[in-house]
């Protein structure tokens, strides 16, 4: 039989860094070739009760969504979308 550790680990993440790793592995769904964001929101009790990137929202496609930061049309740039 394996033996017990007799105390607990010490080197684990703390409440704020774990929010951020999953705010950071969340951004990593951005398709967004210029900007990657993700959010964690967390109430008073550490619970996750948010996760979010920056995507086109539920039921829109982002195959017809033009990515540029900059043109000559404001129309033919991601942001007015």
């Amino acid at each position: 039989m394996s033996e017990v550790p007799c105390k607990k680990r010490e080197d684990y993440l703390e409440w704020p860094e774990y929010f951020m790793a999953v705010a950071f592995l969340s951004a990593q769904r951005s398709k967004d070739p210029n900007s990657q964001v993700g959010a964690c929101i967390v109430n008073a009790e550490n619970k996750i009760v948010g996760i979010g990137y920056n995507g086109m929202p539920n039921g829109c496609s982002d195959d017809l969504l033009p990515w540029r930061r900059t043109a000559e049309r404001k129309l033919d740039t991601k942001y007015p979308y």
